[in-house]
């Protein structure tokens, strides 16, 4: 029966031809399916970027900040243990 199959396909080169058409225009749909599926991804991807980088961003602003306080407060106490130095050492004398 294969052979037959074969036979009826070499005999008819048309409707093969049509049939290999018909398959490679399915598989163009496909990958035309697929692209759109890769580009849709990517979109995603990038906008994912998009709002990590803005998150990073803030992220760092916060933690400067807070170095900053931080910086600020440890002023204020070396100020305060300088002045009970200072008052110490006066009533030490």
């Amino acid at each position: 029966m294969k052979e037959e199959s074969a036979n009826k396909q070499v005999n008819n080169p048309e409707r093969s031809m049509l049939k290999l058409s018909e398959d490679i225009g399915k598989m163009a749909d496909r990958i035309g399916v697929m692209a759109d599926r890769i580009g849709t991804m990517a979109d995603r991807i990038l906008e994912t970027q998009k709002i990590q980088h803005q998150n990073i961003e803030l992220m760092q602003k916060s933690m400067l900040e807070i170095v900053n306080i931080m910086n600020e407060q440890l002023k204020a106490n070396n100020k305060i243990v300088e002045l009970l130095i200072n008052k110490g050492g006066g009533l030490i004398k």
